[in-house]
């Protein structure tokens, strides 16, 4: 058994584990810090997913949830990334594929450079406590059009997941064989210049009144839930949120969303590392396989 069996093993046994409601107080400074940056440039943000649900049903964090969602119009997504760093206060930074090259996402994260997170050893990324920040971008109202443009970026996401992998995940027979392939026939810069084409190709469009944020599955939204954004309390913290968070809550998670899920399903990260004490600068995250 590899180490990385080892970890999932531990994980799912919770052996390892760390104080959850600490990792989400910790992590609200997030929340703080991208509102006040929104506010003080014009730009609209929304709480989103998880998030969401969480301000809507408890106020706050679901109780098993640790992670933050919010999203950003195309325009005023790409606005924040092309002024993060002059904009956020330390330790917070946005780490995404242009300014990282060992950042294995589509989408964004803004991070606190303070602390260390590794969410899957097998991607080799280490960040910190984050948030991730997510693009709405415009879709075609037409269903096999719609559906077509999500099977050609799922494919795209897919072989961005095993070019960033390590192929030896599974050990070193024939299950390595297909990372290894991928990371032979395709480049890291390359799939994610692909991934951003594909997100970006009906922009501007007519004819493309819902937009997406390419993490929900097929899932698309109605662009005038997303309008002037709504005030709500998430964890004693002022959030925006969608205009409309039932359009948003309803197509994600169903109209029975106020209604908690089965214990089964109350499914927390369990990231393989973390340390909310140590920056995650110069960590080296080969020591969680040695």
């Amino acid at each position: 058994m590899n180490n990385y069996d080892k970890n999932k093993i531990a994980r799912q046994n919770k052996e390892y584990h760390y104080d959850l409601r600490e990792f989400q107080l910790r992590s609200v400074c997030l929340l703080e810090t991208i509102d006040k940056v929104c506010k003080k440039y014009g730009i609209h943000y929304y709480i989103i997913a998880g998030t969401l649900l969480g301000a809507v049903r408890h106020k706050g964090f679901i109780p098993w949830d640790d992670d933050q969602d919010i999203a950003l119009l195309r325009k005023d997504y790409d606005l924040l990334m092309q002024h993060s760093q002059e904009w956020l206060p330390k330790p917070f930074s946005i780490v995404n594929h242009e300014n990282c090259p060992h950042y294995p996402k589509y989408f964004a994260k803004l991070e606190d450079t303070s602390t260390t997170i590794v969410e899957r050893i097998y991607l080799g990324y280490a960040g910190g406590i984050y948030m991730d920040i997510f693009p709405l971008d415009d879709v075609p109202d037409n269903n096999f059009l719609r559906w077509w443009h999500f099977r050609k970026f799922n494919f795209a996401r897919k072989m961005l997941y095993f070019v960033y992998r390590d192929p030896y995940k599974h050990g070193k027979g024939p299950r390595s064989w297909w990372s290894l392939f991928i990371q032979k026939c395709f480049s890291k810069e390359g799939l994610h210049r692909w991934c951003q084409k594909i997100l970006k190709e009906y922009n501007g469009h007519k004819n493309c009144n819902l937009v997406m944020t390419h993490d929900d599955g097929f899932k698309a939204y109605k662009k005038e839930i997303f309008g002037e954004p709504k005030r709500v309390v998430f964890e004693g913290v002022e959030a925006d949120a969608p205009t409309v968070p039932d359009g948003f809550l309803s197509v994600l998670y169903g109209k029975n969303y106020m209604e908690l899920p089965p214990e089964n399903q109350r499914r927390s990260h369990f990231h393989d590392y973390c340390d909310l004490t140590k920056p995650y600068a110069g960590f080296d995250i080969k020591t969680l396989t040695d």
